[in-house]
C-alpha cells in the first residue's frame, strides 16, 4: 500500500478516535494531523512503520493526553480573563447532544486502561492484533479489556426502567 492510500484510510479513524479522547473536535483535529504529519516524515525518512495504524494510534494516544493536560493548565487562565468555556447554549442542544455528553461521561467513567482499549478498537477500528500491540499487551489481554469495558460501558448506560440501552 502507498503512503496516500495508508494516510486516507486512516485519517478517519484516527480522527474519530482522537475527538473521543480529547472530547473537543478542533482539539482532536490537531491531534489527528499530528500523528498522521508523524507518519508521513517517518514514511518518507526511513520508509514505511511495521504497521502504520500501530504507529499513528500510539503517536495520537500520546499527542491526546498532553493536548488534554495542556487544556487544563489553560482553563484556569481563561476563568481569570472572562472567556466563555465552549460549552453551548442551554437552546442550542440537543437531544442528539444530550446522548452524546451521556455517552461521554459513561466512557471517561471507564477506567483507564479498559477505556483505552475500548477506543482504540471501537472508534479507531483498529484490528485487534495492532490495538494490542499500541498498547503493549497480549490479543487475549486486550480482548479482556474491551469485553470489561463494553460491560461496564453498558453497565452505565442503564436507564431508569432497568433496561440497557441499545435493545
Amino acid at each position: 500500500m502507498d503512503l496516500d492510500s495508508v494516510v486516507r484510510e486512516l485519517a478517519p479513524r484516527v480522527l474519530r478516535y482522537a475527538v473521543a479522547r480529547t472530547g473537543d473536535a478542533s482539539l482532536g483535529e490537531d491531534v489527528a494531523q499530528e500523528s498522521l504529519a508523524a507518519l508521513v516524515r517517518h514514511w518518507r525518512r526511513a520508509g514505511p512503520p511495521e504497521s502504520a495504524e500501530a504507529f499513528v494510534f500510539s503517536i495520537a494516544r500520546r499527542r491526546a493526553v498532553r493536548a488534554n493536560v495542556r487544556r487544563k493548565l489553560w482553563v484556569p487562565i481563561e476563568r481569570v480573563f472572562g472567556r466563555r468555556d465552549g460549552a453551548p447554549d442551554p437552546e442550542a442542544r440537543t437531544l442528539a447532544r444530550a446522548e452524546r455528553d451521556r455517552v461521554r461521561t459513561a466512557v471517561a467513567r471507564l477506567p483507564r486502561r479498559d477505556r483505552e482499549a475500548l477506543l482504540l478498537v471501537a472508534l479507531g477500528e483498529l484490528p485487534t492484533a495492532e490495538a494490542a500491540a499500541t498498547l503493549g499487551l497480549s490479543v487475549s489481554a486486550l480482548k479482556m479489556r474491551v469485553h470489561r469495558a463494553r460491560k461496564r460501558l453498558a453497565l452505565e448506560l442503564e436507564d431508569d426502567h432497568g433496561n440497557r440501552t441499545g435493545r
